[in-house]
């Protein structure tokens, strides 16, 4: 409730107190809340109505994009038709239905559609328990009136009294949508995929359903896909095989692999997302990798609180206000307001150091090189992508502390190459080594260093890891000092660096295809199923134990082994779930394989089937590991290079841009020139193809470590001053 009324405190009743108080009260957080709990108070007892202005003020807060049509009062869809005259959208309608639970459903319809009783069965509900609800329930749930429905008005319901958003399935092929914005005197019209940003602003979900499906047409589809099942049944197919193609679109094919394959688990808090076994083991094993590494350069783990006190995390200005937008607040325990907010962690440099300048005191406790893996917490309202941007996510992050620059400096860039190295070596994904321009660095920091990559189906830029030297701005900060061996007083100088579960996303949607994923052996956890061959009148037990003794010995030569010995699913069933799962090696045993000594091999990163013999199995199985890993990598490779496009003008970098590529140009290495790259590169993507909620502006991925020599006289490809250096640009997640 906090969260959306601090969008609509500003109704003029409470705005002058709100601010006045603001102004004049350190305790921002705490005036805050008194307002915010009087404003809600006031709301419940006379009943407040939002405004068009506020809701409309409320979608520009959430960046959501809109055009805004003022007319006279549309109470039905005549109406609509008389005096509302929309560019692109269709005009809608909206249906408040009630249970005999008191549980309430929005449904929104194209105009035109007519809603058939079959709805309720699609949505798992008794059709003769529903009714449309009386004005009073609509305006308790919605604070609405009759004739003003709409789905923003969801945000009035804090006590989600509304079990479903109910959207009309021929609203989906519709590109621009169009609801009143609470009052049926306004229209917002808006890109349907803008409405995503809405709902995940109020941590809600919708379902889309075929309204107008008749009990006729109910009953043919019924019996049609019962006919489609039996015949997939019968070819030994899983239903969980992935239905869409990746080049096609990319969006839903990543939600299918990640569901399909048991990578993600969704939740019902927008942003968070439950990481099954097969997802976690893949994270343990970059852990044990990345922890290995680090402790070979003297770094130790450990463990630091989530939480940090509103002074201590406003200490350094610079780093707050990087995070400011994304920090979520602890402001009450059961039913009592806390006396001073607290933050959950967005990352720990606030929380840490100051033990920092309680251990350091000379220059004999330095190196200080500390690790922890944790989780953080950062509230963004960007579209949440599961792994590659979530509000809650798990990382290791490094925090350093050097007695001079130099070796600040160098740690910061070994710790970079490591970061090469987890994405390179384990994952099989190449990535270019750089430094973050001016205004991309890490708030506070001295310099950021990164690794950036690009996804080849769609050409989005990701930002890999970050190791950051931040000179001794947190140290001056936070007193983190020591005596030097002439007994001098200095600032140290630190660093941190954190990897995140966006490793997993950036793996995925390299290596996935159209069934599913395709895991790199050295960061698969079953590296190998063998799936034996059961038949009917075949001897079955020689199969079955041959396969369990095969497993022993794979397992105990180190190999990462299952096998599939289920007996309720055929071989093809299983061939296709391990296919979606992604595994890298399958070994077919049956009884032929027997007779012959041998088992049969198929790669799952490009179907290769091969016979093995029986006898040189184990040292087989780990070449042919060792060779899927390289060719993932090689494959990766020269994906990732023909993404890649040089510019020297303007026109060629929007070219390669809107080519989907990441643009390599020189530059003159000005914030003024960055920024208007980034403003002028969105105005000009305007019309052209863009994925779901993902900007088009461009803006500096990396000025790259190995900079390729600058022939004088070569001009920005931007403002035309002289260059500088040579930097990547591109489009990011």
């Amino acid at each position: 409730m906090i969260k959306i009324l601090n969008r609509f405190v500003r109704i003029q009743k409470f705005n002058n107190n709100y601010l006045k108080n603001i102004n004049n009260n350190q305790n921002f957080y705490s005036i805050h809340q008194k307002y915010l709990n009087h404003f809600s108070r006031k709301m419940a007892e006379s009943k407040l109505y939002l405004t068009k202005d506020e809701t409309c003020d409320y979608l520009k807060s959430i960046n959501f994009e809109f055009k805004r049509y003022d007319h006279e009062p549309c109470f039905n869809v005549e109406d609509m038709h008389k005096y509302l005259k929309l560019e692109k959208a269709p005009l809608i309608k909206n249906l408040f239905y009630q249970d005999k639970k008191g549980n309430y459903y929005l449904v929104v319809a194209k105009h035109d559609t007519k809603v058939e009783k079959t709805l309720w069965k699609q949505v798992n509900l008794a059709p003769g328990n529903m009714r449309l609800a009386a004005d009073e329930k609509l305006e308790a749930v919605l604070k609405v009136k009759r004739g003003h429905v709409n789905p923003f008005a969801l945000v009035n319901d804090t006590e989600k009294l509304v079990k479903a958003l109910i959207i009309d399935e021929h609203l989906k092929k519709e590109e621009y949508w169009a609801f009143h914005p609470m009052d049926n005197s306004a229209c917002v019209e808006f890109k349907q995929t803008e409405f995503q940003k809405f709902i995940d602003a109020i941590g809600r979900t919708f379902v889309h359903v075929r309204l107008d499906l008749s009990e006729e047409e109910e009953k043919k589809l019924a019996e049609q896909a019962k006919k489609e099942t039996a015949k997939v049944e019968e070819a030994g197919h899983t239903k969980l095989g992935i239905d869409v193609k990746k080049d096609q679109d990319l969006s839903e094919w990543y939600k299918q692999v990640i569901t399909k394959s048991e990578m993600i688990e969704y939740y019902d808090i927008s942003g968070c997302y439950i990481l099954r076994p097969h997802a976690y083991a893949i994270w343990e094993i970059i852990q044990r990798f990345f922890d290995d590494i680090i402790k070979g350069f003297d770094v130790q783990n450990a463990y630091f609180p989530m939480f940090v006190t509103d002074k201590a995390l406003n200490k350094e200005k610079e780093h707050v206000e990087g995070f400011s937008p994304e920090v979520a607040w602890v402001t009450r325990s059961g039913s009592t307001d806390l006396p001073e907010p607290i933050a959950v962690r967005p990352t720990s440099e606030t929380i840490m150091y100051p033990a920092y300048s309680k251990w350091i005191k000379s220059h004999r406790d330095l190196p200080l090189k500390l690790n922890q893996w944790t989780n953080v917490v950062r509230w963004e309202f960007k579209d949440p992508t599961p792994f590659i941007r979530t509000r809650e996510f798990l990382w290791q992050e490094g925090h350093t502390a050097h007695a001079t620059d130099a070796e600040a400096t160098e740690f910061t860039f070994l710790i970079q190459d490591q970061y090469r190295r987890v994405y390179e070596e384990l994952l099989a994904v190449p990535v270019i080594k750089g430094v973050k321009s001016e205004n991309e660095k890490f708030p506070g920091a001295y310099f950021s260093s990164t690794i950036e990559t690009c996804i080849p189906a769609n050409g989005r830029a990701v930002q890999a890891a970050t190791s950051h030297h931040l000179g001794q701005n947190f140290s001056k900060m936070f007193d983190i000092s020591f005596l030097d061996g002439e007994k001098k007083k200095q600032y140290a100088y630190q660093t941190s660096w954190g990897l995140t579960t966006r490793t997993i996303g950036v793996m995925i949607l390299y290596h996935g295809d159209d069934k599913g994923l395709v895991l790199p052996p050295l960061v698969a956890s079953t590296q190998v199923v063998i799936v034996p061959i059961i038949k009917t009148g075949a001897d079955n037990e020689r199969v079955l134990n041959k396969a369990h003794e095969l497993k022993a010995e794979l397992k105990k030569a180190g190999i990462r082994v299952q096998v599939d010995d289920r007996d309720n699913y055929t071989s093809g069933w299983k061939f296709n779930h391990w296919e979606v799962k992604g595994i890298p090696l399958r070994f077919e045993i049956g009884q032929m394989d027997m007779d012959k000594n041998q088992i049969t091999a198929v790669w799952r990163v490009n179907s290769h089937k091969e016979a093995i013999p029986n006898e040189s199995i184990i040292e087989t199985t780990k070449l042919r590991l060792k060779e899927i890993q390289d060719l993932m990598l090689t494959n990766s490779k020269k994906k990732f290079n023909d993404k890649i496009k040089p510019a020297s003008t303007w026109a060629e970098f929007m070219t390669s841009l809107n080519s989907r590529c990441i643009v390599y140009t020189p530059w003159c290495n000005e914030i003024s020139c960055e920024k208007a790259v980034k403003e002028r590169s969105a105005l000009e993507s305007k019309g052209t193809e863009n994925e779901s909620g993902l900007s088009g502006s461009a803006k500096t991925l990396c000025i790259p470590n190995e900079q390729e020599p600058i022939a004088e006289g070569t001009k920005c490809f931007s403002c035309g001053k002289p260059a500088l250096k040579r930097v990547y640009w591109g489009r990011s997640y």
